[in-house]
C-alpha cells in the first residue's frame, strides 16, 4: 500500500477529512491534501510523519476513546514511504552492528556510496535521515553484497542475519539478505566492541585470582602418559589436543616460552561449557609456571569473532605475561591452520574452512618434530606485529612517556571517559587527594611533575588539534548506587581514590571550565554511562588507547587499523 492509499484509509476510517487532520496534525490542509493526491511525500526527517500520527491518534481518542499507538502508525507510515518496516533508530543500529561485523569504517563506505564520511557518520548516529531511505539501503546491500560475496566473511553474514546456511549466496542472493536485515531485523544485538569493552570494564583481577587461587595452584610433576605422538579427528578430540598439549607443557621441565596461534573459527569451541574452563586452567597453570606466551590472533576474520576471542584473553593479559600480535597478510582462507609450540611438545592441525569436524590434529613430544614444528611458529613470529601493547606498574615510566608523545600530536582525539579526566584536575585537589591515601611527600612530587608534563601536552594538542570528551553527569542517586574511583591510572598506584559526592562535582565542575577556556575541546555530557572503570582515547587513524582505572591498572594501546575503526566508529550504549 502507498502513503497516500494508506493515509486515505486512516481519514476513511476515522470518518474525518483533511481539515480535521491538518488541525490535530498541526499540517496545513494544502499540505495533507497533497499527501492524499500523491504529488507530495512528507520530509525526509520523519517529523511531518510524526505529526500525523499524533494527528490520527488525538482524534480517534476524540471519537473513540481509544488511544492507539503513534509509534506504530509512524512505522505504517514509514514502511509505506521506505520499505523498511522498523524504525529509522533501530535501522541505523542494524548498520552500525553490520559494518562492525564486517570491520567496514566510515570512510571505506563513503568511497563505495560517493558520500561525504561525515554524512555517513551522522546516519549512523541517526541525526541525518537519507533523502531516499530505500535507494541508501538498495546501494548499502548491493555494496556488501559485491565485497563479500564468495568469501569467508559470508559465514559473519549468515549469523548476523539468520538465513539458511543451505542458501547459495551469491551476489544477488546475498544483497537481497543483507536488505532484510537491514529493514526488517528488531532483535537486539550486542556488538563486539561493546561486549569486549564491557568485560573489560567489570574485569576485577584480584578477584579473579581469588576466584581460581591462582596463588594457591600447584604446578604438578607427575609425568602426563601422552604417547610420542598422538592423533585427533573432530571438533572435539580437537579440544581434547589443546588441553593435552597444555598438560605436557606444564609438566615439562622445559622453561622456553610458549608460542600459539590459530585460524580456526572459534564458534565451535565457544560452544562447549566445558572446555572454556578446562583451558583456562590449563593456561593459569603456565602462568603460574612462570612461561611467557606468544599469542599470534587472527585478525584476518569477521570481527566479532577476533573480539570473541580478545575476551577469552583478558584475564591473562591482565598478568603481563602475554604478548598478543598479529600477521598482516591474510592467510589462504580455504585452508585453517592450527600451530601450539613450547619446550618440549606440539600440536598441529589443520581442517578445510566450513568443514572443521574433518580436521585432523596432531599432538607431538618427538624431538625431531617438536624442533622443526618450534621453528615454522618462529617463522611466523618474525612475521607478525604486535597487535597491541600493554602497559602495567611495571612499565610506568614507559607509559608515561609513550601517553606524553600520544598527546602531542595534531588531528582529532575523542575520548570516552566514566569520570573526568587527570589533567583537568587541579594540582592543590590532587596534592589533597596523594596525601589523603599516603602518598610519601617524595612519591606525590614526582606524579606532580608528570601532572604538569600530561596537561602541557594536551594543551599543545588544543592547539593544533581537537579533542571531543564524552563524559557522564551523574545524578546523586546513581553515583550512591555505582561508587566511582578518581581515574589515576597513570600513576598505577596499588590503592583507589574513592570519590565523594562534593569531590566528583567538583572535579567535572573543573572539567566544564576548563572546556569553556579551551574551545577546541568539545565536551559531550551524557546522564547515563555504560561504563564505570576504563577510559577510551582515540586519535583519528592513529591508535586507540583502553586504560582501565582501578586497581590494578593496566592499558591497552592498539594500532591495528581494524580495531581503530571500531573505536572510531564505536557508538556508546545506555547502561539499563
Amino acid at each position: 500500500m502507498s502513503f497516500s492509499e494508506l493515509l486515505q484509509s486512516y481519514i476513511e476510517t476515522l470518518h474525518c477529512n483533511a481539515s480535521d487532520l491538518a488541525q490535530a496534525s498541526g499540517l496545513s490542509k494544502s499540505v495533507i491534501s497533497r499527501y492524499l493526491s500523491g504529488k507530495q511525500l512528507p520530509s525526509s526527517d520523519g517529523a511531518s510523519v510524526q505529526k500525523l500520527a499524533q494527528g490520527i491518534c488525538a482524534i480517534s481518542k476524540r471519537q473513540t476513546a481509544l488511544s492507539p499507538d503513534a509509534k506504530q502508525i509512524e512505522l505504517e507510515f514509514t514502511r509505506s514511504l521506505t520499505g523498511i518496516s522498523i524504525s529509522f533508530e533501530q535501522f541505523c543500529k542494524n548498520l552500525q552492528i553490520l559494518l562492525e561485523a564486517l570491520s567496514i569504517g566510515n570512510n571505506e563506505l563513503a568511497r563505495a556510496l560517493s558520500y561525504d564520511p561525515s554524512y555517513i557518520s551522522r546516519v549512523l548516529t541517526g541525526t541525518r535521515r537519507p533523502g531516499n531511505l530505500p535507494q541508501f539501503l538498495s546501494d548499502v546491500s548491493d555494496y556488501i553484497a559485491r565485497r563479500f560475496a564468495d568469501s569467508s566473511y559470508s559465514s559473519a553474514i549468515i549469523g548476523l542475519t539468520g538465513c539458511s546456511q543451505e542458501q547459495t549466496l551469491t551476489a544477488t542472493a546475498l544483497s537481497a539478505v543483507v536488505r532484510m536485515y537491514l529493514g526488517s531485523n528488531t532483535r537486539p544485538e550486542k556488538k563486539p566492541l561493546e561486549g569486549f569493552l564491557v568485560k573489560l570494564d567489570e574485569f576485577d583481577l584480584n578477584k579473579y585470582i581469588r576466584a581460581i587461587h591462582f596463588d594457591e595452584l600447584k604446578v604438578p610433576t607427575a609425568p602426563f602418559q601422552l604417547p610420542t605422538a598422538k592423533i585427533y579427528s573432530g571438533i572435539s578430540e580437537m579440544m581434547q589436543a589443546e588441553l593435552d598439549f597444555l598438560k605436557a607443557a606444564v609438566l615439562s621441565k622445559s622453561k622456553e616460552d610458549v608460542i600459539l596461534y590459530s585460524d580456526m573459527p572459534l564458534e565451535d569451541m565457544a560452544e562447549d561449557k566445558e572446555f572454556p574452563k578446562k583451558w583456562m586452567l590449563g593456561m593459569a597453570m603456565l602462568l603460574r609456571k612462570g612461561l611467557r606466551l606468544h599469542q599470534i590472533h587472527e585478525v584476518h576474520r569477521p570481527f566479532p569473532e577476533m573480539m570473541l576471542g580478545l575476551e577469552g584473553w583478558i584475564p591473562m593479559y591482565m598478568t603481563g605475561q602475554i604478548i598478543p600480535y598479529y600477521l598482516p597478510d591474510a592467510t589462504n582462507q580455504t585452508f585453517l591452520h592450527f600451530l601450539r609450540t613450547a619446550g618440549s611438545v606440539a600440536v598441529v592441525g589443520e581442517a578445510i574452512a566450513g568443514h572443521q569436524a574433518e580436521g585432523r590434529y596432531i599432538v607431538t613430544k618427538n624431538k625431531a618434530d617438536v624442533q622443526y614444528y618450534r621453528q615454522r611458529a618462529n617463522a611466523l613470529l618474525r612475521r607478525a606485529k604486535p597487535l597491541m601493547q600493554i602497559y602495567r606498574n611495571d612499565q610506568a615510566d614507559a607509559f608515561r612517556r609513550q601517553l606524553s608523545n600520544l598527546w602531542k600530536g595534531n588531528g582529532t582525539y575523542r575520548c570516552i571517559y566514566s569520570v573526568p579526566p587527570l589533567y583537568t584536575l587541579s594540582g592543590d585537589l590532587l596534592a589533597k587527594l596523594l596525601a589523603d591515601i599516603g602518598i610519601p611527600s617524595s612519591e606525590r612530587k614526582n606524579f606532580m611533575e608528570f601532572h604538569q608534563i600530561y596537561l602541557e601536552s594536551v594543551l599543545h594538542t588544543l592547539n593544533s588539534g581537537s579533542v571531543i570528551l564524552e563524559l557522564p553527569d551523574l545524578d546523586n542517586e546513581e553515583f550512591d548506587a555505582h561508587p566511582l574511583s578518581v581515574s589515576l591510572s597513570e600513576f598505577f598506584l596499588d590503592r583507589e581514590i574513592r570519590y565523594t559526592r562534593d569531590i566528583y562535582r567538583e572535579h567535572l565542575s573543573l572539567t566544564k571550565q576548563f572546556a569553556k577556556k579551551h574551545p577546541a575541546l568539545r565536551l559531550h555530557i551524557d546522564p547515563a554511562s555504560p561504563f564505570r572503570n576504563i577510559q577510551i582515547t582515540v586519535r583519528e587513524g592513529d591508535y586507540a588507547l583502553v586504560s582501565k582505572s582501578t586497581a590494578p591498572a593496566i592499558h591497552f594501546l592498539m594500532k591495528h587499523p581494524a580495531m581503530i575503526t571500531a573505536f572510531e566508529n564505536f557508538v556508546v550504549p545506555l547502561r539499563d
